[in-house]
């Protein structure tokens, strides 16, 4: 069975308690993809920090694949989209994403392939053609878990919603 790659601790957090380059990017995002006022429609918002748990291997490091760093994603969920922003300590890089919830499919990390706490998204992203998986690092303690399960209960809800409006 293959080792953990992180250590991963989340928080339950208001929006405006996120870290600050999260919440700048989460609110750049929101804006661009035309979301509104994005702290009067959160239903859920989570900031997980990733730590690595050791250095990569030899092989990697030659082939150009530097130290794992140290990240901080932030998770904000409304009733139509999810919203992810991750930010690399070291570097000080942050990149945000949004995808509908309709269109979404939510799957558990599998365990024989790697030993890592959170979720594999698939989606549309925001301004990708097609879709395309972004795992989701969240922290196997309760805070991760409720947010595993609050995610996946929109995605269920949402399409369940959509299908009740298409048999309209």
């Amino acid at each position: 069975m293959p080792d953990q790659l992180y250590d991963r601790a989340s928080r339950r957090c208001a929006l405006d308690a996120l870290d600050p380059s999260l919440r700048a990017a989460l609110l750049a995002e929101a804006e661009l993809q035309g979301l509104g006022d994005l702290s009067a429609v959160v239903t859920a918002c989570v900031e997980t920090r990733s730590v690595p748990r050791r250095r990569p291997g030899v092989l990697p490091r030659l082939l150009g694949g530097g130290p794992t760093q140290t990240s901080l994603t932030a998770a904000v969920l409304t009733p139509r989209h999810l919203l992810l922003a991750v930010t690399h300590v070291r570097t000080g890089s942050t990149t945000a994403l949004c995808g509908r919830l309709d269109d979404m499919t939510v799957t558990e990390v599998d365990p024989r392939l790697v030993m890592d706490s959170g979720v594999s998204v698939c989606t549309r992203w925001s301004n990708h053609s097609e879709a395309g998986s972004m795992h989701v690092g969240l922290g196997d303690d309760p805070v991760g878990v409720w947010f595993k399960d609050v995610l996946r209960r929109a995605v269920q809800e949402t399409r369940r919603a959509q299908g009740d409006d298409r048999a309209r």
